[in-house]
Formats: C-alpha cells, structure tokens, sequence
C-alpha cells in the first residue's frame, strides 16, 4: 500500500468525524510520512508502525466522537427503519385479520341443525368494515412523509391516535395493534435518545432483561410449587400422580426457542449488535404465526412477536458493536 492509497483508506473511514477533525488526523499522518521518509524509513514499516486504517479510524473516533451531521443521520436511519417496520406490521395485521383470518363465529340452522361458521370480517361485516382496519397502517405512514419539522409533533399525535383506536376497539380487533403501538414509540425514544446521550450499558441490560421476560416469566409459572416440570405431572413422593388430565409443559421444540431467546437476550445486554436482528427476526416470524394460526394463542404470539421485534430492532439500530 503506497502512502497515498493508506491516506485515502484512513480519509474514507473518518467520514463520521467532524470535517476539521477529519484534517487535522490526515494532515497529522502526512508530517508522519515526511518525517519518516527524512530519515530514510521505508512507508511499509512507517505504516506499521501506525496502524492500519480501520485502527487509526477508531481512535480517531473514541478521541473526537462523531460529527453531528453523522448523529443525525444515524438517528434518522434508525427511525425509519423502525417507523418503517411499524408501518409493514400495520398493513399486515389489517389486511390479516380484516380479509383473511376468521374472526367471527355464528351459528346458522341447516335442516334442523346449529352449524356454526368462522367467518372473516369482509365476510361478516363487509368491505367498508374491513377497509377500517388499514388505517393503523395510515397513521404509522404519516410521520414517514412530513416534513423533519413537523415530524415530532405529527409522530405523537399518530402515535396518540394509534392507541386511541386499539382501545375504541379492544373487545374485537384492537388488541391486534399493539406491536405497532410499539414500534411507532419506540422510534420515537430512539430518535430522541441518537440525537442527545444515546445508549449505554443500562440501556442494553434493559433490553436484555425485557427481551428474556416473556419466556422467564412462562418458565416460572410451568417450573414452581404449583406448576409442572418439563411437561410431566408434578408427583408426590410415593410417585402418584397430581391429578389425572394431560400433562402441561413445554416440548422440546419450546425449550430450544426458550434458550435462544435467553441467549439472545444475554448477547444483546453484552451489545452484540448482530443479535438484535436475529432477536427481530424471530419477532417477526411469531408475529406471522400469531397472524395465520387461527386460534386462541394466535393473540399471544402477535403480542410476543411485536414484543421482540421491537426489542430487537431497536437494539439493531442503536448498537454500534458489529461483532
């Protein structure tokens, strides 16, 4: 590497740093290769004694810390990714339980004889009713396209009216919308913590902590005094069984969620970024499962999705470990 391509190398990666910062790291490294090149040392060995780019690149930051145009960039691209994701997840949940999952059950007589059918919302209550339903999505896609001046204000206000809809509508279908309540706050807390002190240690335990709370706590209410053990019946002493109805408890595909969920709270309080994806992703896939399940878990598993994705994006988002 000639001392040119290693000035440009350290240049490019020092793009986060203030501009005169920026100068003053590269002009510093020339004097380095003036005096260097006056004593007859070639460039490989004054460039090892430096460092490589990637080194110089992080001392300058740990020394200056970043611009504030790179701060409210990174702010700006972790609030629309997560604004972005509450949008996706409103439009989902709408079209999901307006148009296709059933949520109506009514008895109808065909020859003497009750059948009851499951029907969805279009079939029940017809279009307009089910059309109703995507306008968590339009107020989740508002603040994406005002003004950055008008952001704050236009945010919280559909953030406001994001929860004034889900309460109107808690005995049917609003219960559905709290992963997007989520996320449209969390976005906000994000933006405001990037552009002020950020995130530090406490913030990454508390995600940790949060993220693990669902399976802990599901854990604690099999495994106790009065649960069940690894789904088999708890036993008396003498063997006999508690009770004669099916065992409760959690399979062997539960345990293996329940460790990597525990795992991936661990990594994100150490502040591994890559497991705030993975911890979203799984989010996410619970969420479709809770979407398309049909059943009386389909809620909990909507609500445990938008949980951890959440979590997981917004520790995405904020971390700044790559490992």
């Amino acid at each position: 590497m000639t001392e040119d391509d290693y000035l440009r190398s350290v240049e490019r990666m020092l793009s986060g740093i203030a501009p005169a910062h920026r100068t003053a790291v590269v002009d510093d490294l020339r004097s380095h290769f003036a005096d260097a090149e006056e004593l007859g040392r070639p460039v490989e060995e004054t460039i090892r004694n430096l460092g490589t780019p990637e080194e110089i690149a992080d001392r300058a930051r740990e020394e200056f810390g970043p611009s504030s145009e790179a701060i409210d960039a990174r702010a700006e691209r972790a609030w629309r990714v997560l604004q972005g994701m509450a949008t996706v997840s409103a439009l989902m949940i709408g079209v999901a339980v307006g148009f296709i999952v059933p949520t109506h059950t009514v008895a109808n007589s065909e020859g003497g004889d009750s059948v009851l059918q499951h029907l969805t919302i279009l079939q029940n209550d017809g279009l307009w009713a089910a059309l109703l339903l995507l306008i968590p999505a339009i107020f989740a896609a508002v603040p994406l396209v005002v003004a950055p001046a008008a952001r704050i204000a236009v945010a919280v206000i559909c953030g406001v009216l994001l929860i004034a809809v889900s309460l109107i509508a808690v005995f049917t279908v609003g219960e559905f919308f709290l992963p997007v309540i989520l996320l449209s706050w969390a976005s906000l807390i994000v933006w405001a913590r990037l552009r002020g002190s950020g995130f530090g240690r406490g913030w990454r335990i508390a995600g940790g902590v949060l993220a693990a709370a669902p399976v802990l706590l599901s854990i604690g209410s099999l495994v106790g005094p009065f649960g069940f053990e690894f789904g088999q019946r708890r036993r008396y002493a003498d063997y006999s069984e508690v009770g004669s109805g099916p065992s409760i408890g959690i399979e062997a595909p539960g345990w293996l969620l329940v460790g990597a969920i525990v795992a991936l709270a661990v990594l994100i309080a150490i502040g591994h970024r890559w497991a705030g994806w993975a911890l979203a992703a799984v989010g996410f896939v619970a969420l479709i499962t809770g979407l398309v399940a049909g059943s009386l878990l389909a809620l909990l598993f909507v609500w445990l999705g938008g949980w951890w994705l959440t979590i997981g994006l917004a520790h995405a988002v904020t971390a700044s470990r790559r490992v």
